[in-house]
């Protein structure tokens, strides 16, 4: 008996996705399992057409990922009639353009973060969307981890009270190296800030994911390597640079430091870093409460360590593990038993049937284009407050 990969019953979601870089693969790990993982979704992708501004890797990208077409050409992609979704996987200076050509042809949109290089851009690609009626998706990633769901349900069911303060971290050594070449990261109009934009915007779609939205900030922004060899042709993560390359200037941030008020009136605390030594990847959140505490990371994505306030035995205080298993979020998706760790491509595709799902129920999903946006006013709040020394608002209603 032949079994055909999707029934009668399935909606077909036709991917165009723009990029053949580091996320790529990602993504694509994620479409290929959204099948297997969550049967129920009456939506599958097909991987339509791969497009790069670099025709021999758009072919080279379209073989490897399985995509049935490529091109060098975005626009034509952008614009197949046999595309429903547009995914972007591009440099960041990209985002702005190609989704808003995506919105006008009337495509449902996966946007990497960070959304924009301003948050101007970012409300302008948040309004389009609204208006035209269309799908998006920022790739948040780690606000579906299954730890994450549980803070969320903690904090929303009372269980630590009144949140008091919340901290997070998101520090990285994968820029320590001096010698590393100045790719776009590393340049103010291309890349937008550095650590604080590129990791530290997961750590702020965390806090108000978990807090609500934060309202002020105080931002304290440093570049540590001010100067990078020169790259030549096209360098993607743990490239090098010709030994005689020029030094050029690196243009926004290493490190950043952000204090915060959130809406309710709890107290924030965000570090980000791109050259934080001996740290390969380390995410983070602790939300501290009234009646408890509790503390996620990313590398034990398997756990949470919960302490409430007199519940913890006389001879033994301190914090309880709680161990995450099939009643936590998506968990049951991945592992039918407990304690196993919950990865990056994992949870995109998390994200990814969050999405399909919102396309097919004509919605929006989480976190869209506005959360996006709402980020974005964040960080350029921490970026005027780092140039005037002094808190900032965050800005949430200005007009565009």
């Amino acid at each position: 008996m032949t079994i055909s990969p999707t029934t009668q019953n399935t909606r077909r979601l036709r991917v165009a996705l723009i990029g053949a870089g580091l996320m790529a693969k990602s993504h694509t790990l994620a479409y290929g399992a959204l099948p297997t993982l969550f049967p129920a979704l009456p939506a599958a992708p097909e991987l339509s057409v791969l497009a790069d501004v670099d025709d021999a890797r758009a072919e080279a990208g379209a073989r490897q990922l399985g995509f049935s077409r490529w091109t060098s050409d975005w626009h034509a992609a952008v614009h197949d009639p046999e595309v429903d979704v547009v995914d972007i996987v591009t440099p960041n200076w990209l985002h702005y353009e190609v989704a808003m050509e995506a919105i006008a042809a009337g495509k449902h949109v996966y946007c990497e973060k960070p959304l924009a290089i301003t948050a101007k851009e970012a409300r302008a690609m948040w309004e389009a969307a609204r208006d035209a009626g269309v799908t998006t998706l920022v790739g948040f990633s780690y606000l579906g981890n299954p730890g994450v769901q549980l803070i969320r349900r903690l904090i929303d069911d009372g269980t630590l009270g009144d949140v008091w303060s919340i901290k997070g971290h998101f520090v990285v050594d994968a820029n320590a190296d001096p010698s590393l070449p100045r790719t776009w990261h590393y340049e103010r109009g291309k890349a937008g800030l550095g650590a604080l934009g590129d990791i530290g915007s997961h750590v702020i779609s965390l806090v108000q994911a978990l807090g609500g939205p934060i309202t002020r900030v105080f931002g304290d922004l440093a570049t540590m390597v001010r100067e990078r060899p020169e790259a030549s042709g096209a360098l993607s993560y743990g490239s090098q640079a010709a030994a005689d390359a020029p030094l050029l200037p690196v243009e926004n941030d290493d490190v950043a430091t952000v204090l915060g008020r959130l809406a309710s009136g709890a107290s924030v605390t965000i570090e980000a870093s791109r050259v934080a030594n001996g740290h390969p990847f380390d995410l983070g959140v602790e939300v501290f409460g009234s009646k408890g505490s509790v503390r996620f990371s990313q590398q034990d994505s398997y756990k949470v360590e919960l302490f409430l306030r007199g519940e913890e035995p006389a001879a033994f205080p301190g914090s309880t593990t709680v161990t995450l298993g099939p009643g936590h979020g998506d968990y049951a998706a991945f592992w039918p038993f407990p304690g196993v760790t919950i990865g990056l491509h994992e949870l995109k595709a998390v994200e990814i049937r969050n999405f399909f799902q919102a396309i097919l129920d004509g919605s929006q999903a989480y976190p869209s284009f506005e959360d996006g946006w709402r980020v974005a006013e964040v960080l350029e709040a921490a970026e005027r407050s780092h140039s005037a020394g002094a808190w900032e608002d965050v800005q949430l209603l200005r007009p565009v």
